[in-house]
């Protein structure tokens, strides 16, 4: 045997294969982010947490008819990277440890790209680090809060307390109301809701007359009215979640107040549940049914016509605009990083915006974390409607600042 002729050979056959596999791998590669999947793969899953049950259980009504209605439309336009959106629910019941549960499945056995929910901000705290940190998946927490939220791979789509907060109580101290009395449910989000209140209330020359909370599950507000109207406070704002918040509003109104009642969670969502009493509730939102923008009233007539179900559901204080801005804001960050890898959506999130959205226009604020976002002064009118007292544009939030 020639071993010249022989190695020769082989050394053909090597280059031959080398060849192969470059031309393969370009193929593959050509034109693409090589971590995108590919244009025919199945379906990309998309994590639904919410409180189908429980104290929250309405609020969890809208967020499922409005996700639906997000991912639907999303998919009739070509989906995201040329891939159809499949929801995946998840009842998080207004239970911690459930949600938590429920949570670690949508990530390590459905194997969803992102996850969008939770109602209360016990819950964002109880399953973040089982969504973002352990499962190395995105998690975006779609509702006004209390502030704070700078976890790695979390991202905020709600108002922040500076944007919510502070321009209702600038508003009524402009109004000539000096005393406060604070009242709230019994947890992390009226605590903290409440402490912003006291900060802007003593730094713009008011003070503090009163302050209580009660058990999240109160329903007899009595001990808790009868506190309110002896303080004679001229303004009661308040933060008494469901299943509380209409007989508590009620049985001060009810009992003769005459102050101003100001909050973060009165709108068309929930003054229907208040009754008359509602008439003058004053509060801050990034979204009423009185906004007139052309786009914003198209889609909410569309969701009410395509979501019979959950009529009247559709409102800031259940979420329903951050919800809708969330997953389109996702899929834009997907479609600018080319890929659903965790790393390099969270990269492309932090400039995504939306020129059009429910409410108005959107982006998120570089290196914050959270929106910028239109707000809103509204007042409640007897038939649980709201007129807008004022627009506010576009504000900045003021979290997650080095």
């Amino acid at each position: 045997m020639n071993i010249f002729k022989e190695g020769r050979s082989r050394r053909k056959t090597a280059l031959a294969s080398a060849v192969a596999a470059v031309l393969v791998l370009a193929a593959c590669s050509s034109g693409t982010d090589s971590a995108a999947p590919a244009a025919d793969a199945g379906p990309v899953k998309v994590g639904v947490l919410t409180d189908m049950t429980g104290a929250f259980g309405i609020v969890g009504k809208s967020n499922e008819a409005v996700a639906k209605f997000t991912i639907n439309e999303i998919n009739e336009n070509g989906g995201v990277l040329g891939r159809q959106l499949e929801m995946v629910l998840a009842d998080s019941a207004t239970d911690a440890a459930i949600a938590t549960q429920v949570a670690s499945r949508l990530v390590n056995q459905d194997k969803v790209a992102v996850v969008v929910g939770g109602v209360a901000s016990f819950t964002r705290v109880a399953v973040r680090d089982v969504i973002a940190e352990k499962g190395n998946t995105l998690y975006i927490w779609p509702a006004s809060y209390e502030g704070g939220e700078c976890s790695a791979n979390v991202w905020n789509t709600g108002s922040a307390p500076n944007q919510q907060v502070d321009p209702t109580v600038e508003y009524l101290l402009a109004q000539g109301k000096k005393t406060f009395f604070l009242a709230g449910s019994d947890y992390l989000y009226p605590r903290n809701i409440l402490a912003r209140v006291r900060q802007v209330v003593e730094a713009g020359g008011g003070s503090i007359v009163g302050e209580e909370y009660v058990p999240l599950d109160m329903t007899d507000p009595s001990n808790l009215v009868s506190k309110v109207l002896a303080a004679n406070a001229d303004v009661l704002f308040e933060v008494v979640v469901l299943p509380g918040t209409a007989p508590f509003i009620k049985g001060v109104v009810d009992g003769g107040y005459k102050g101003k009642i100001a909050g973060t969670l009165f709108d068309e969502g929930i003054n229907p549940l208040i009754g008359a009493q509602a008439e003058g509730l004053i509060g801050m939102q990034d979204f009423y049914l009185s906004v007139t923008d052309p786009f914003t009233q198209s889609q909410v007539a569309k969701f009410n016509e395509q979501h019979p179900e959950a009529a009247g559901l559709f409102s800031a204080t259940f979420n329903a605009p951050a919800w809708y801005r969330s997953i389109y804001l996702w899929k834009a960050a997907v479609e600018k990083a080319n890929s659903f890898d965790t790393a390099a959506v969270n990269e492309a999130m932090d400039s995504i915006s939306l020129e059009q959205s429910i409410g108005g226009a959107v982006s998120f604020e570089p290196g914050t974390k959270h929106l910028n976002l239109q707000m809103y002064l509204g007042e409640s009118k007897a038939d649980g409607s709201n007129v807008v007292l004022k627009s506010l544009g576009s504000i900045k939030p003021l979290e997650c600042q080095s």
